[in-house]
């Protein structure tokens, strides 16, 4: 298959202006499901998008999911789930779980003095509402103090798991060409979507896209930077995607070269954490 026709299969939609973190609509043979959506604003601009773009109603979206428990990609789950019909499941990584029972705590996170300016600076470009800015709880903060906080406004009998495997499949899920790559580093949750018809992967804050070279980068602004570097480097000989559509940041695409095109820490002066 072509690079061509792998564009014209493409099955998701990055969701214009939805705030600090990008939101994409992926869609499968049975419905669709909703990626990252980080405030009340980017609910409604989903919600925008599947019945004024895309022409569906909302009893199509079946699950919302997020590439990793972070405010700014999970803090507009519940208003999403008000607009929608009861059958709308959530969808996370089963280390989840543990955050909500309270047997784990969010890990810290390093490096924010490099690593978060940029991204603010580059995401605040897609801010055009005030609810973007708005926050349903203080879940998803990665703080002391903060970190233990973890009331979603929704209960736990609206969320389902995908394994802790580094591979886990989505077909029971009615995406069946979707896999989800569990891509530590950024934060012990993470993961990534793939599918290899498509080649299309949605990196979460594994990979940003915040330069203005369109190469894209892995994120400097992590939970451990040798986790993070380990996943990218495991994306790099496992999977082979034509586009990447970012945590933060534009689209990045390059061909058979995109992946291997992300700038890495290789180069960097300063040493690594752990």
């Amino acid at each position: 298959m072509t690079a061509a026709d792998r564009g014209s299969l493409r099955r998701v939609h990055p969701v214009p202006k939805t705030g600090f973190a990008r939101a994409y609509l992926i869609e499968g043979e049975e419905g669709l499901m909703a990626v990252d959506v980080g405030s009340p604003g980017c609910a409604r601009d989903i919600t925008d998008y599947i019945t004024r773009v895309l022409g569906r109603t909302l009893h199509d979206l079946h699950y919302v999911t997020a590439t990793h428990f972070h405010i700014d990609h999970i803090g507009g789950i519940g208003h999403l789930l008000g607009m929608c019909s009861p059958r709308t499941r959530v969808l996370f990584h089963a280390m989840v779980r543990k955050y909500l029972t309270g047997e784990k705590k969010l890990s810290l996170i390093r490096n924010w003095l490099v690593g978060l300016p940029p991204a603010t600076v580059v995401s605040a470009r897609y801010l055009r509402r005030f609810s973007h800015l708005a926050v349903e709880s203080l879940t998803g903060i990665p703080l002391p103090g903060l970190r233990s906080i973890i009331r979603p406004p929704f209960g736990p009998d609206r969320i389902d798991y995908f394994g802790e495997e580094t591979i886990s499949s989505l077909a029971g899920f009615g995406f069946g060409e979707w896999t989800v790559l569990h891509t530590p580093g950024h934060t012990e949750d993470s993961v990534c979507f793939f599918n290899e018809t498509t080649a299309e992967l949605l990196s979460g804050d594994l990979i940003l896209s915040i330069a203005r070279d369109g190469r894209g980068e892995v994120n400097r602004f992590y939970w451990r930077r040798d986790r993070i570097q380990e996943s990218y480097e495991y994306l790099r000989r496992t999977i082979n995607p034509t586009v990447i559509y970012p945590g933060h940041g534009e689209v990045i695409t390059g061909g058979a070269e995109t992946l291997s095109r992300v700038k890495t820490f290789a180069g960097d002066a300063a040493a690594g954490n752990r």
